[in-house]
């Protein structure tokens, strides 16, 4: 297939190349210039086309609730699997063709990715974490895999990966929907995160942490952490030390954004209100200090989170945009550097000869009408058409 005279951008260079041609065989992009041929079914001249968007951060389990808590507390198994599937769809559709599920239930995230290699249903390509591994009683617990001490966590690590998981997910601080723990404490100590680390790279897996408090942050980086998810209280020494190390920030603005902005009112439960409340301040200053320090980020939403629904990315960017980020730079965190922070930016994340034919055709120019983003015209997933 080839998509004749359109404008392609260009993350990587950042540049947006005009009046292009390209090409796709086989799900692979195989070639990009001023080409022969036509393709009389699709025509999307002069229309805009981007990669696929990834989002970093996201639990494909869970609905978007107010509260999340409760609501999966009632559901069956039955539920979930058919939540996660509808869920998968509306990323896919809203133009997200890549994802990282960073805290599934029971291994379904493991299975659901074999029913997506296998074509059974439709969706993003799928890295998944199966389940968090957290201290008891620590955030998370009630889906995680709770573990003590070096040995233990060590085993639980080990356990997510002979269970097939694409990366490991681990708890550094305390959280917001959990009920009883502090945002402000860290939670494993530097030598049981150390221990994960060392299990999860020497299987040639990266490893991403939750984490909210500041000294947590700084125990993820001295423990090799690859991703420190949320990083809300950020400080100067923490942003140093991301910055040294390339410790990637995974910042999901969109969390606490919706529960501060949509509150008790919406139904949310009054602790993760106020805790919200707490840290939302903080966070858009530390999202603002990583930019200043030049330490790599990458886009997550948290989606499934109270009223912060899967479909949405784009608005996680526009949110990235709005707290100083340029539109460049958003779009290269949402694309290219996805694709680096979970290593596969060799086949991911950029419209490029020899990668996937993942990208997303839109009407108007993104770098000039950001909103465009909102309303992809077409998505393409290895080269098939989507909407």
């Amino acid at each position: 297939m080839i998509l004749k005279n359109v404008h392609v951008l260009d993350v990587v260079n950042e540049k947006m190349i005009r009046n292009i041609d390209l090409s796709f065989d086989d799900g692979i992009i195989n070639d990009i210039g001023n080409l022969s041929g036509n393709d009389e079914d699709y025509t999307y001249e002069d229309c805009y086309v981007t990669p696929g968007l990834i989002d970093c951060h996201t639990h494909i389990f869970m609905e978007g609730h107010a509260d999340t808590i409760g609501s999966m507390n009632a559901m069956t198994t039955t539920d979930f699997i058919v939540t996660a599937i509808s869920n998968l769809e509306k990323h896919l559709k809203s133009g997200v063709t890549t994802i990282r599920d960073v805290g599934g239930v029971n291994y379904y995230d493991l299975e659901l990715k074999k029913q997506l290699h296998n074509g059974n249903i439709i969706g993003p390509d799928l890295f998944a974490a199966g389940k968090i591994v957290t201290m008891t009683g620590g955030h998370g617990h009630f889906i995680g895999r709770e573990a003590d001490g070096q040995t233990e966590v060590r085993k639980a690590v080990r356990e997510q990966l002979k269970a097939g998981a694409d990366l490991i997910k681990v708890i550094s601080s305390g959280g917001v929907l959990t009920p009883g723990v502090d945002v402000n404490a860290y939670q494993f100590n530097i030598d049981e995160l150390k221990a994960a680390v060392e299990e999860a790279h020497k299987a040639g897996k990266k490893i991403c942490t939750h984490c909210h408090s500041t000294q947590g942050i700084k125990n993820s980086v001295i423990a090799g952490i690859d991703s420190v998810e949320h990083a809300t209280l950020l400080d100067k020494e923490g942003a140093e030390m991301m910055a040294e190390t390339q410790t990637y920030m995974v910042p999901t603005l969109s969390a606490v954004e919706n529960i501060v902005k949509k509150g008790i009112e919406g139904g949310i439960p009054e602790y993760a209100v106020k805790k919200g409340k707490e840290v939302y301040r903080r966070h858009i200053e530390s999202f603002k200090l990583a930019m200043d320090y030049d330490i790599p980020i990458a886009m997550g939403t948290d989606a499934g989170t109270p009223l912060n629904y899967h479909g949405k990315s784009s608005g996680e960017i526009l949110l990235m945009i709005d707290n100083g980020m340029s539109v460049m730079e958003a779009l290269k965190t949402s694309t290219i550097n996805g694709a680096c922070l979970i290593g596969i930016e060799e086949t991911h994340g950029s419209i490029e000869v020899g990668k996937y034919a993942d990208c997303v055709i839109y009407k108007e120019n993104p770098l000039e009408m950001v909103e465009t983003i909102l309303n992809p015209l077409q998505v393409i997933k290895k080269g098939e058409m989507i909407l």
